[in-house]
């Protein structure tokens, strides 16, 4: 369920915040930042709440404030899987200031998630008044397109194991936290999380996790996984053996 909003400064101070942290909009002007603060909104969402439910046609951008945003569908068979999953600072769905677009994809709140949401032709005026921060919109959606083929092409040529290492480094990199005293990085995902962003089923998901943690690569626990060797899982989701040598 969406949660209560914080007093009126405290919202603006927030969204103000969150646009800073957003990685396209890092080396934008202090002007500008704040008239697209002064265009959106605020919402907080409890864990597994739905964003936007019933209303896919809605063309607002969404930026992390805090917490973790799923973009997931149902395929036509009726299983749920997830397209991708953003946090702090990251801005999703820029896809949404096209027209005419007809939308097939959901949001859903991972954990307790804050979100900026922007609305489009509003943010299209902005942009369309300051000509060059075109250029880093364009330049993060190349790098996304960039990001997207790569990870095609590693699963085209791989295997299961491959696709699932690649999935865990990719996780890994973009969400995971340190854990204090090592290297490791901790995910708070569930094995069947994982499984919908593979389009796998549970049980292959988890057979190929505890091969994972036979070798000493990751640890999976409920809800968790700590990823103990990225470089393994590297050579593993490039199809290089586990350890080099």
């Amino acid at each position: 369920m969406s949660r209560k909003l914080p007093p009126e400064a405290d919202s603006v101070a927030l969204i103000r915040r969150a646009l800073g942290m957003c990685r396209m909009m890092s080396g934008w002007p202090d002007d500008v930042l704040d008239e697209l603060a002064a265009i959106a909104r605020l919402g907080r969402y409890d864990k597994r709440t739905p964003i936007m439910v019933g209303d896919r046609a809605r063309r607002e951008v969404l930026v992390v404030a805090s917490g973790r945003l799923e973009v997931e569908g149902v395929d036509a068979s009726g299983v749920r899987f997830v397209l991708s999953m953003h946090g702090p600072g990251e801005i999703v769905s820029l896809v949404r200031l096209l027209k005419n677009i007809r939308f097939v994809y959901d949001f859903q709140a991972h954990e307790g998630t804050t979100i900026v949401f922007l609305p489009g032709d509003p943010l299209l005026a902005i942009l369309d008044a300051h000509p060059l921060l075109w250029r880093d919109v364009c330049m993060l959606m190349l790098s996304r397109l960039h990001e997207q083929i790569a990870t095609q092409q590693r699963r085209a040529l791989g295997h299961t194991a491959n696709h699932v290492a690649d999935a865990l480094v990719q996780l890994a990199l973009a969400h995971g936290q340190a854990v204090e005293g090592g290297s490791a990085l901790s995910l708070r995902i569930s094995q069947s999380d994982l499984a919908a962003m593979l389009a796998m089923s549970r049980q292959t998901v988890n057979k190929e996790l505890r091969v994972l943690a036979h070798s000493g690569v990751i640890d999976a626990a409920y809800g968790r996984i700590t990823v103990q060797d990225l470089d393994a899982l590297r050579r593993l989701a490039e199809g290089r053996p586990l350890r080099s040598g």
